[in-house]
């Protein structure tokens, strides 16, 4: 196994599992198409990045779930945490700070959750995360079969003396420092167009006569139904383009999904809060689309299959989420709680439910303050009327306004 970039730290061991979970798919597709005598495996890196992507979005399913869930409990959370916050609001003595942190605590023990549920699970796909774009963008790397490909090629060239100024005299490379290696010279002819193959050959017979069966089936390999997936879109149009609409075309519905699902469970104070997220779930399907110009295809394809991999998540763990008995389960984590007191011998808790009640309160009194403001409306909307066919201000103006306002309220009342 090569690692044409090498990872440091932590990254390299979660880059090497990951790789090897690649490497697996890439020799079972390699399998499924000798039953049907394609040697040249066509779009077999393509369909890699779509299985490999599904793959890691299962195995971090119950990471999603949780993550949700805590989402769902923390818009039920909030209007009993916000209840605390107001009933302290003005006490700053240390007596009453240590009242409302036990207070809060208990909310979050009796959902059988903590302050950094959904932090914690977000953390943790982090680093798998970075590591899943080291593999997809080095596939050379972490599959043995075409890293031999290009490194049987990469020998041949450096075999030559001088190889590496005239790569550069040829535009293949930047400078000599970036193929003065194996590693560096695999890198970069993982990103060569099928022109830059064709110089390639042209100037190194070395290449051509020994190589150009490999480097065809290199290309039917990193080809994705005429897209390059080692080659960035770019801003000229081609077909490639469609690998970063679709990326922010379907990022941006499986955040509309999220929102939509959010919103009704949300009160007023939340919805205010859900309104910069609703910015921002607008924003970044835009930038996403953006960085896919410049990345690499099979970055952009990734990004595609994973949100619709999340859209399909969603819809299954919103209909098991809208099935979940919160009464039940605030029960099931008390019981919890008090058998883990009774091993240590102490009596059983309970839980207050006065942030509940107060929150209850503040639902309603926001009820109170909607219907109140419709019926404001109301009254604005009669005057106007009335105003614009009666002198502002005169006497049969406000005898029809009056008219109108107490038909309207008749109506309501039959």
């Amino acid at each position: 196994m090569i690692f044409l970039t090498q990872e440091t730290g932590f990254l390299k061991p979660i880059a090497w599992v990951l790789g090897k979970i690649m490497e697996g798919l890439f020799h079972l597709l390699k399998m499924m198409m000798g039953w049907f005598s394609l040697d040249n495996l066509p779009y077999i890196i393509g369909f890699c990045v779509i299985l490999f992507t599904i793959v890691v979005k299962l195995i971090l399913l119950p990471l999603t779930i949780k993550q949700q869930k805590f989402s769902k409990l923390s818009n039920m959370m909030n209007p009993e945490i916000q209840a605390i916050q107001a009933k302290y609001k003005d006490k700053k003595d240390n007596e009453s700070v240590m009242k409302m942190n036990a207070e809060t605590k208990a909310v979050y023990e009796k959902y059988g959750t903590s302050p950094t549920g959904g932090c914690l699970t977000m953390l943790i796909q982090l680093p798998i995360m970075f590591a899943l774009y080291r593999v997809i963008y080095k596939i050379p790397g972490y599959i043995k079969y075409i890293g031999d490909m290009y490194r049987g090629i990469a020998d041949k060239i450096m075999g030559i003396d001088g190889y590496a100024q005239k790569l550069v005299d040829l535009n293949l490379a930047s400078k000599v420092e970036n193929v003065d290696t194996a590693n560096e010279l695999i890198d970069r002819m993982y990103t060569f167009s099928n022109a830059q193959w064709a110089t390639l050959k042209e100037n190194f017979s070395v290449v051509a006569d020994n190589f150009s069966a490999s480097i065809d089936k290199l290309s039917d390999m990193t080809g994705f139904f005429g897209i390059s997936l080692t080659q960035a879109p770019g801003w000229r149009w081609s077909w490639a383009l469609l690998i970063p609409l679709l990326a922010g075309v379907t990022q941006w519905l499986s955040a509309k999904l999220m929102e939509t699902k959010n919103k009704a469970q949300m009160n007023a104070q939340q919805q205010g809060m859900g309104n910069s997220m609703k910015v921002m779930n607008t924003v970044m399907p835009i930038m996403s689309a953006f960085f896919c110009i410049t990345f690499p295809a099979c970055i952009g394809l990734y990004w595609i299959t994973s949100s619709v991999v999340q859209i399909v998540q969603q819809l299954i763990i919103n209909a098991k989420m809208d099935k979940i008995d919160v009464e039940q389960m605030v029960q099931q984590n008390i019981d919890k709680i008090n058998a883990k007191r009774a091993k240590k011998g102490l009596p059983p808790k309970k839980i207050s439910n006065t942030a509940s009640a107060y929150a209850e309160q503040v639902r309603k009194q926001e009820e109170r303050d909607a219907r109140k403001g419709e019926r404001e409306e109301q009254i604005k909307k009669s005057t106007n009327y009335y105003n614009s066919s009666a002198k502002s201000g005169s006497l049969a103006a406000k005898a029809n306004m009056v008219k109108m306002y107490n038909e309207k309220n008749n109506k309501k009342n039959d």
